[in-house]
């Protein structure tokens, strides 16, 4: 009996193609090309120039690929081909293939999603659907947990998060990456290279398949070092294919992709073209910034003698984080001395009081803000016997000449977990004038990394007059510090 492959059983009606979202098989051609390119699987001269046209290579590989990556945009068909691999690897192939139903047992079909709960949810969704939606596979799932499928060929399909940690001691049939190119930690580390790392050894000894498939984003990070290694090689014994997500599936209507365009451009560059963002980067080294905290500190109480200088982002209380950061020089050093963050929603007066406060420990009597609200911030602290002047530096500006002082080690920040969150976040991006732009990555806040930035440009070598201190001003001391938690 010839075997049944992944592509028979999703053309066939009686297996995966009972499914509801291959009842139209005509539309999932893309896919198929790149499932027959993955198993080594005959192709026909349209399936080749298919294969020409989105590998850049000429011929594929015979036998197929150990590793592959799908590199393309969003509603391109991601996860029902994700559960249509699990529900082929996990409970049809030991069935059809009696050497590895013999070896099956302990194995897992591996999924590893985002590290968001929601996102694993709906990928396990798929892959129970999956099996559960087709009749003669129905009765394979033997015991079902919130994140894994114990099927009957012996095999487990589990949902992993993008921990390395997790996947470690894990045999593997199968792999699949979801989303790598978007792999951070609740920390704001990205742990797309780390994960490959730790999957991999998974399949050591199984002779089993790694697939990436992911949305592409900067011209950074494991996905950017995969394409730019492997695309268009014929000799790579990695896979890397790269489409529109119209082009892996001509279902999507014509006026979302319309309005997609016209929205944002560079967004849909990534997220419906396929194509990574040119010029997008993390600003800063991870080990740089991790080298600047202060392991246990997390404010230091005002001292007699020392000049302290303060920056206020404020808000309204809607939408963005009232932060405000204060420091001081120390020699060479710039000190993060107190930061504070009032999350939204809040009264905007009560917070600015409340800042003002902070502020009048620290003896400080004019603080630095952004123009933010017009004349309402020099109002409201002007009422809490404040003065406010405005930075004229722009945000992106504040953030670029941090860079050489974290390269340099040069400043000593708190050990408050949102602010490296943020400040790991934030992305720099080449501008159409020639001067770069940071900002925060779409989605995310850079709420306390600003007021941070805004800090360290008043505190350069010299002292300017930018903060005021109550009685002589004294040469610095060595700052005795003791812990206090953080608004």
């Amino acid at each position: 009996m010839t075997p049944i492959t992944v592509t028979d059983a999703i053309r066939d009606e009686n297996l995966l193609g009972h499914l509801p979202c291959f009842r139209e098989v005509a539309t999932w051609a893309a896919w198929l090309v790149f499932l027959r390119a993955l198993y080594g699987l005959p192709m026909d001269a349209d399936d080749l120039k298919r294969f020409e046209q989105h590998t850049g290579r000429t011929t594929p590989r015979p036998g197929g690929y150990a590793e592959a990556v799908a590199i393309v945009g969003r509603q391109a068909g991601k996860s029902q081909i994700t559960s249509a691999l699990a529900a082929y690897e996990g409970a049809m192939r030991p069935v059809l293939d009696p050497e590895l139903g013999a070896v099956a047992r302990g194995r897992h079909v591996l999924l590893i999603a985002q590290d968001f709960r929601g996102a694993q949810r709906v990928l396990l969704n798929y892959a129970r659907e999956a099996v559960a939606g087709v009749p003669l596979l129905a009765n394979t799932i033997t015991r079902e947990t919130s994140d894994t499928l114990e099927l009957s060929s012996g095999l487990a399909l589990s949902i992993y998060p993008c921990r390395p940690a997790a996947a470690r001691g894990i045999r593997a049939q199968l792999v699949v990456v979801d989303e790598l190119a978007h792999f951070i930690s609740s920390d704001g580390r990205r742990t797309d290279r780390e994960m490959l790392r730790a999957v991999r050894p998974c399949l050591a000894t199984t002779g089993g398949k790694l697939l990436i498939l992911s949305s592409p984003y900067g011209q950074s990070g494991a996905l950017w070092d995969l394409h730019r290694q492997h695309y268009g090689r014929d000799e790579s014994s990695t896979l890397v294919w790269q489409a529109s997500a119209p082009e892996m599936n001509p279902t999507l209507p014509a006026d979302y992709l319309m309005r997609m365009e016209q929205d944002d451009p560079d967004a849909y560059r990534s997220e419906v073209l396929g194509q990574f963002r040119a010029g997008v980067a993390s600003l800063f080294d991870a080990d740089a910034l991790d080298a600047c905290v202060v392991r246990g500190r997390r404010e230091l109480e005002p001292v007699s003698g020392v000049r302290y200088s303060a920056f206020v982002d404020p808000s309204g209380g809607r939408k963005d984080a009232f932060t405000l950061a204060v420091g001081h020089r120390d020699g060479q050093r710039i000190v993060v001395d107190a930061l504070r963050a009032w999350k939204p929603p809040f009264n905007p007066t009560s917070v600015v009081a409340e800042a003002a406060t902070l502020l009048k420990a620290y003896r400080i009597a004019r603080v630095t803000g952004d123009r933010y609200g017009g004349e309402w911030p020099r109002e409201q602290f002007r009422a809490q016997g404040i003065g406010y002047v405005t930075c004229d530096k722009p945000k992106s500006d504040l953030y670029l000449e941090l860079l050489p002082v974290f390269n340099a080690g040069t400043i000593d920040l708190p050990d408050l977990p949102e602010l490296l969150r943020e400040l790991r976040g934030l992305e720099r991006r080449r501008g159409s004038s020639g001067r770069d732009r940071v900002d925060h990555a779409p989605g995310a806040h850079d709420d306390v990394a600003n007021a941070v930035a805004g800090l360290a440009s008043l505190l350069p070598a010299r002292q300017r007059d930018s903060g005021i201190s109550i009685g002589p001003i004294e040469a610095a001391p060595p700052t005795p510090w003791r812990p206090r938690e953080a608004a």
